[in-house]
């Protein structure tokens, strides 16, 4: 079996981050949304290994092949159970690492995988959304780890950004000196046309490319008090400032809307950052 790129965990939403492994998978297919199939499809071929034909699905479940079973799941395709629980998919790295929980769902089928002797492909029925295949995308950039080139994450679109960080914040800080307060950073403003892309270039800003501040308001006061190994006060310098200024506006939003311009500004400056603009 080659490096698995996805694994099953039981679901337990009382377990921090998944309960028990279940398989590792090779890959996986009709995981993203905008890439399934428009006809509706059935269980053909499946029903044999369930108790009983799977009813007509409004879209086809998404397949986890080439899986090697572990643990209770092992011990339910082995006893011809018809229950085989509730599962959630996670998105591995090269060396096994999470990098994103990719959708959550009832394990409902089961047959011999073509991929090897004692391998089994699996159906999961999602009661979550699946991810767009802009995740893929940034899941592949992410498999040799954490990425050494800055700006990856710009070409994703605000979507494509949300996955970053949400890769980003699993992903270990870089090793090295952590500057003292009073330190100096400068944050790459060119791509910052959106809230992700904020946090995308302060990440990197304070961490290196791939590095991880938080996502929203409350996520970057926590990372400024030990997640980040940046230690307020600290002096930001933002270059091409004008770029987010022009993109963001700078009149407060309301009823949920994003942060402009001024408002982030204004985070920065609560958490003690002082931002210079160039």
């Amino acid at each position: 079996m080659r490096r698995p790129r996805y694994a099953l965990a039981a679901y337990d939403p009382d377990a921090a981050p998944h309960d028990a492994l279940w398989a590792l998978c090779a890959d996986a297919e009709h995981l993203f949304a905008d890439r399934l199939p428009v006809r509706s499809v059935t269980s053909e071929g499946w029903g044999e290994a369930c108790d009983g034909p799977l009813e007509e699905l409004a879209e086809p479940p998404v397949r986890l092949l080439g899986c090697a079973p572990r643990g209770a799941l092992k011990d339910a395709l082995g006893s011809g159970r018809g229950d085989l629980g509730h599962g959630t998919v996670l998105r591995l790295g090269r060396l096994g690492q999470t990098l994103q929980h990719a959708v959550e769902g009832e394990v409902v089928a089961w047959i011999p995988s073509a991929r090897g002797r004692g391998l089994v492909d699996l159906a999961l029925d999602p009661w979550t959304i699946r991810p767009s295949s802009v995740a893929g995308v940034v899941w592949d950039i992410w498999w040799w780890g954490r990425p050494t080139e800055p700006n990856l994450w710009a070409r994703h679109g605000a979507e494509g950004r949300a996955h970053w960080l949400a890769v980003a914040r699993r992903a270990p800080r870089r090793r090295g000196p952590t500057p003292g307060p009073g330190a100096t950073y400068h944050l790459d403003g060119r791509h910052i046309t959106d809230e992700p892309a904020f946090y995308c270039a302060l990440g990197e800003a304070l961490d290196g490319p791939g590095g991880y501040a938080g996502r929203d308001a409350d996520t970057l006061q926590r990372c400024l008090h030990g997640g980040t190994g940046a230690v307020p006060p600290f002096t930001l310098v933002w270059h091409d400032a004008r770029v987010a200024r022009t993109c963001l506006g700078v009149t407060p939003r309301t009823d949920g809307r994003p942060p402009c311009f001024e408002e982030l500004l204004g985070r920065l400056a609560l958490l003690g950052v002082e931002a210079v603009l160039a």
